[in-house]
Formats: C-alpha cells, sequence, structure tokens
C-alpha cells in the first residue's frame, strides 16, 4: 500500500458547520492532537488548508498523516463535499470560513491555500487579519480579473458539460490530466482522480464564477501576516507571469519553487512540500 494509500486510511471523517448567522453548511474535516494542551503558549499555530478547483478536504490527505502535532483543518469549498453554495463570490466565501474559524475558538490559525483556495486565503489574511497569523499561497493568482457581467469562459463551461455527461471516474481523470504534465506515479493520478471524480456542478459554478471576476490587487497591500508562496517548477496551470504578479504585491513574502512537481505538489511530492511548509511554520 502507497503512503497516499496509507494517509487517506487516516483522513478525519467531515463535520457540517451550520452558520447560525445566515443558515449556511460548511463541510470540514478536523484532526486535532489528544496529548497537548491547546490552550497553552508553546501550543503549535492550528493549520488551515483550502483546497483547488479539482480538490476538497480529501485533496489534505497528505498533510492530515504529516502534521499530528496541529490542529489540522480542511474546508470544503461552496459546492464541493457538504459544503452548501454561497453567493457573493469569493469575498462572502471568506466571510463563511471566517466564520467556521471563529465557531472552533482555536485562536489565530496558519491559513494554506491551493491554487483556487490560494485565492480565498488571500481574501481571508485580507480582511481578517486577527484569524490569520501566517498565509501560504501554493500554486495561485490574484484571479482573473473580469468585469463583472462578462460571461464565464469556455474554459469553464467545457468542465460544467463534461461533468454532465461523464460519469466519475472518467471525469476525474480527465481533469487531472489537463492539470498535469509530465509521468504521473499511479498512486498520485488515482487519488486526485478519484477526489477530482467527486465534483459537482454546482462547485464548478461556484468555484468557476468566483475566480472569474476576483482581482485581489488592492486587498494584497492589507496583508500583514508573514507569508510565503510557493510555485511549482512543471506547473502547467498557473502561468509564471501570474505567479510573478503575485509576488509583487506582496513584496515581503518568502518565495519558493518546489522543485519536479506540477500543479499538485502537496500530493505529487508531499515530503517535499510538507518540509518547506515546516520550514515556514518554524520561522514565524
Amino acid at each position: 500500500m502507497s503512503s497516499i494509500q496509507e494517509a487517506v486510511k487516516l483522513l478525519p471523517p467531515s463535520t457540517l458547520f451550520v452558520n447560525r448567522r445566515n443558515g449556511i453548511t460548511t463541510s470540514y474535516r478536523m484532526n486535532s492532537p489528544q496529548s497537548k494542551d491547546l490552550n497553552t503558549e508553546t501550543s503549535k499555530l492550528p493549520l488551515v488548508f483550502l483546497h483547488g478547483f479539482n480538490g476538497s478536504s480529501k485533496s489534505w490527505a497528505c498533510q492530515f498523516a504529516n502534521f499530528t502535532d496541529h490542529v489540522v483543518i480542511a474546508i470544503d469549498a461552496p459546492g464541493f463535499g457538504g459544503s452548501h453554495l454561497v453567493e457573493g463570490g469569493m469575498a462572502a466565501i471568506g466571510n463563511e470560513i471566517a466564520d467556521l474559524i471563529t465557531s472552533l475558538d482555536l485562536g489565530p490559525v496558519i491559513i494554506i491555500g491551493h491554487s483556487m483556495g490560494g485565492m480565498q486565503a488571500q481574501i481571508m489574511a485580507a480582511t481578517r487579519p486577527d484569524l490569520c497569523a501566517g498565509l501560504v499561497l501554493s500554486c495561485t493568482h490574484k484571479g482573473y480579473a473580469n468585469t463583472s457581467g462578462t460571461p464565464l469562459g469556455d474554459e469553464i463551461m467545457q468542465r460544467i458539460q463534461h461533468r454532465e455527461t461523464l460519469d466519475n471516474a472518467g471525469y476525474g481523470a480527465l481533469r487531472i490530466r489537463k492539470m498535469l504534465a509530465g509521468d504521473i506515479a499511479p498512486d498520485v493520478f488515482n487519488f486526485l482522480a478519484e477526489v477530482a471524480g467527486e465534483i459537482k456542478v454546482d462547485g464548478i459554478i461556484s468555484g468557476g464564477t468566483a475566480m472569474h471576476y476576483l482581482d485581489t490587487t488592492d486587498l494584497l497591500a492589507k496583508i500583514s501576516a508573514p507569508a510565503i508562496i510557493f510555485t511549482s517548477e512543471m506547473d502547467i496551470v498557473v502561468s509564471s507571469t501570474a505567479s510573478s504578479a503575485l509576488g509583487a504585491g506582496l513584496p515581503k513574502a518568502r518565495q519558493i519553487q518546489l522543485a519536479g512537481v506540477g500543479h499538485a505538489p502537496y500530493c505529487e511530492d508531499a515530503p517535499q512540500f510538507n518540509m518547506v511548509l515546516s520550514n515556514f511554520l518554524e520561522s514565524i
């Protein structure tokens, strides 16, 4: 059995948070270390993981397995997992994430966002600095910055068509072939394809629309938490131009290129991803 398969077996089950403010349900996974008093000054900061457009809270199986001395939380974006849809774009999604984190009463957290989740993380860090003790942005950018009313692009419409016509296995495999280039280890491919195969049309529309209109340019200057930007050497999804623009907006953020991986470094080379993340955590 591969390390990924072993990690998946240890994933905590989903929990549902119902927001009393608006009745919206958000699903998440949480695994707390049992041997520590989490209220002491020596406790390690909780880690909150936000997944990408082809992912879900399951995507972070290798991080749950590694960061066992932290509280680890992975949140399903609206329309993914058991999370309800949220109206109002990425800002409203950020509010739901903030309400969930606040409800858990864990204090400030480290927010780790990948791709679409990295855009949510930028919103969180800028608008709720009281909740963000550190920010990790993985393979992400500032959003597509389309003006209000601009129709969704062909790529999103094609995703919707494929999701409506393909079974889970076919859709998942297609999405991962479009996300990663080169030789992909079978266990990595199968895991990512299984996760992507569970995505629903509602999630595609919600996430695609939020990214379509988002532009975090004016928000980046409001981010005060220590930050690091991960790029991947073989990323075929986020261009170097988009990564550079994000870095220019966060000039104090450290920038690390992960070697030999594409758009899913948290899974393609989990030891490398986890090591770089651990080094960042130790520097805060």
